[in-house]
C-alpha cells in the first residue's frame, strides 16, 4: 500500500510497539517489536489505529524476525582495523539511522587511520544521539512506567522533538 506519510510512525500498546516506514511510492514497512513468540497478527490487534489503517493490504514478504537487536563492542580498534557501521555495535535499529551513523563513522575511521584513541572519541560523538535516543525508547519501551511515557510523549510531541534535537548536538 502507498504511505500515507514520508515519516516514520512509532505506534504504542501495552506489550508491543510498531515502527512504520515509507520505503516506496507502493509500500510502507512494517517491524512490530514484542515479547519472543509474539504473534503479528495479535500484536495488530492491539494497534486498532494502525491495523485500520493496513486494512486490506497485502503483505509482500513473509513475517520475518529477530532479536535481540544490541551488539556491544569492547573496543573499535585493534592495530590498524577500524570497525564501522554495525560491527562496531548498536543498541538497536530503531531509528533507521543505520547508514547516516556507519558513513560517519567511515569517515572517522579514515581520518584516524593512525591514531586509535581519536578513532575511538570520533566513534563516541558519531554515534552519541542514536545511542542516546536508541537506549531512552529501549528503556522507556522496557520500563514499567511504560505506561505513563507513551502517553506523555504523545500529548507533548514538541518536548520530545526538543529531547532529540538536544541529543543531536
Amino acid at each position: 500500500m502507498p504511505p500515507w506519510t514520508d515519516l516514520v510512525e512509532v505506534h504504542w500498546a501495552p506489550r508491543v510497539e510498531a515502527y512504520v516506514t515509507p520505503v516506496a511510492p507502493d509500500l510502507v514497512g512494517v517491524a512490530v517489536l514484542g515479547p519472543a513468540g509474539a504473534d503479528l497478527d495479535a500484536a495488530l490487534a492491539t494497534l486498532p489505529e494502525l491495523a485500520d489503517r493496513l486494512a486490506g493490504a497485502s503483505p509482500v514478504g513473509a513475517v520475518r524476525g529477530a532479536g535481540p537487536m544490541r551488539v556491544r563492542s569492547r573496543a573499535r580498534t585493534v592495530g590498524r582495523v577500524r570497525l564501522v557501521g554495525d560491527a562496531s555495535g548498536y543498541v538497536d535499529a530503531l531509528t533507521g539511522e543505520g547508514l547516516r551513523v556507519g558513513f560517519a563513522q567511515a569517515r572517522a575511521a579514515v581520518a584516524h587511520l593512525d591514531d586509535p584513541a581519536g578513532y575511538e572519541r570520533a566513534w563516541v560523538r558519531a554515534t552519541r544521539d542514536v545511542r542516546w535516543l536508541t537506549s531512552g525508547l529501549v528503556a522507556a519501551a522496557t520500563s514499567p512506567l511504560r505506561g505513563r511515557v507513551v502517553p506523555a510523549a504523545a500529548r507533548a510531541p514538541a518536548l520530545y522533538g526538543a529531547v532529540v534535537e538536544r541529543l543531536a548536538r
